[in-house]
């Protein structure tokens, strides 16, 4: 896969994480190269999850540089990756599931870009 979506006719590239209990890396074979600080409105993230988090509502906290948080509902695997968190040349990702009485985290991510 390159990485690359149609959505609503709008070529949107995703970054695929995978998710092992409390774990989120990097997706195996998935190109985190070349990104560049300013995009708007053309990341996605989507994650493959194990187990641990079936029948989850699941939320994707996006942090940039300074400690900023933007949560964003994952729907079918899926969410976009605020632009409010892409203006430096680092943000981090987290995970938090939720269902019943039942709360899972991830550890925090970093994913580096390059400068404009």
């Amino acid at each position: 896969m390159d990485g690359r979506m149609e959505k609503g006719g709008d070529d949107m590239r995703e970054l695929e994480f995978a998710v092992s209990g409390q774990r989120i890396e990097k997706m195996q074979g998935c190109d985190f190269g070349g990104l560049v600080a300013g995009t708007k409105g053309y990341l996605r993230a989507r994650f493959m999850f194990d187990a641990a988090w079936k029948r989850c509502k699941i939320a994707a906290s996006f942090f940039d540089a300074s400690g900023h948080e933007e949560a964003m509902p994952v729907a079918e695997g899926a969410c976009e990756i605020p632009e409010s968190v892409l203006k430096r040349d680092v943000f981090y990702v987290s995970l938090t599931g939720m269902r019943n009485r039942y709360t899972i985290t991830t550890n925090r991510l970093a994913i580096r870009q390059g400068r404009r």
